[in-house]
């Protein structure tokens, strides 16, 4: 499935207004552990890989370095193994070695208190994320679609800015997701790195 969703920093009343009427679909702690090699290799080249509550998760762009700043973002999200190992390059066979051998490791663990939920149609959650041997906190909405093809992304993407306008969400500016706040706040080096690649502005 292809994901389209778009993030937004909510102000109470937006909350408010957003979720009124919306049907919470439960609230879960989820931990996230990201990976990239020393020199950030997957990360600027828009590749989100992590390993959540012990499966492991690729997030890659529809188009090479397209995925994060769209109107929307628009993200393969990838589960299987194997072919997460071949987009990553490496052997299916013995991942963890094949993770190993290729210098990727955990660059940060991430805490999310999300609480989901479901209104005309589409998902929401709300994010409160902390994040291990740091004080830093990040609060952050975000409204999705899946989709199953490609070729739906534009429509998908319209009907988000759509539905956010309806509730006077702010729909013209990039929000950061909990990955990249966590970088500009606590590694500005690799944040710059991205920035330079254009993965993030």
């Amino acid at each position: 499935m292809i994901e389209i969703e778009k993030k937004f920093l909510l102000t109470d009343a937006q909350r408010e207004a957003l979720l009124s009427g919306a049907q919470e679909l439960g609230r879960k702690l989820i931990e996230d552990d990201y990976f990239d090699t020393d020199d950030y290799s997957l990360t600027r080249n828009d590749l989100w890989f992590r390993r959540r509550d012990g499966a492991y998760e690729l997030k890659a762009p529809l188009l090479s370095g397209s995925g994060s700043y769209f109107a929307t973002n628009r993200y393969n999200e990838i589960t299987d193994i194997h072919e997460i190992a071949s987009r990553l390059g490496l052997s299916g066979d013995n991942f963890e070695a094949s993770l190993a051998g290729a210098g990727i490791k955990r660059f940060v663990t991430c805490f999310s208190d999300r609480t989901s939920y479901e209104k005309q149609g589409f998902h929401i959650d709300v994010d409160a994320a902390t994040y291990r041997d740091t004080d830093f906190t990040y609060a952050v909405a975000e409204i999705e679609l899946l989709v199953k093809d490609e070729s739906e992304a534009d429509d998908a993407d319209r009907r988000i800015i759509e539905f956010a306008k309806g509730f006077n969400l702010t729909t013209d500016q990039v929000v950061m997701g909990k990955i990249a706040a966590y970088l500009q706040a606590e590694k500005p080096d690799y944040y710059t790195a991205l920035v330079e690649a254009g993965v993030l502005k």
